[in-house]
């Protein structure tokens, strides 16, 4: 039953990126920046849903006890990239056209993944706490 929570959470993830990227683009490059989008709309909405099923998918391993938190964190890290980075180039959502170009924009990329992996250990790190915390009172209540 988890796989099917991983997956429906990576779809719902993956679109909703994929709309805010797309409504910035548009924000700040104009109707032209949806394009590319819209001539291949489908593609493009999949490959959005692939990156967030290969992001959310690869949780499972923080359910891996021998695993160490880094290894669990690095399994979880260099799938999610992968296939990004396969996908995105793919359906060329990084320009090929200059070698530091795509250096910066991977870069980029890595950042922006290691920022939004962060805000999801704080995230669920709080949650740990707020749980022990209600057990700790369940407790000693009795």
């Amino acid at each position: 039953m988890w796989v099917m929570k991983y997956f429906a959470s990576g779809v719902s993830w993956g679109c909703t990126v994929f709309v805010f990227v797309n409504l910035i683009g548009y924000w700040l490059g104009g109707a032209a920046f949806l394009d590319a989008v819209m001539a291949d709309f489908t593609r493009q909405a999949v490959g959005s849903m692939i990156v967030g099923v290969a992001c959310a998918s690869p949780a499972f391993v923080y359910q891996i006890d021998r695993l160490s938190f880094f290894q669990q964190s690095l399994i979880h890290f260099v799938v999610g990239l992968t296939v990004f980075f396969l996908v995105a180039f793919s359906l060329n959502w990084i320009p090929t056209n200059s070698m530091s170009l795509i250096i910066s924009v991977v870069l980029l990329n890595i950042l922006i993944f290691t920022f939004v992996w962060f805000l999801f250990y704080l995230y669920n790190r709080l949650e740990a706490k707020k749980m022990n915390r209600k057990i700790n009172e369940l407790i000693n209540r009795e």
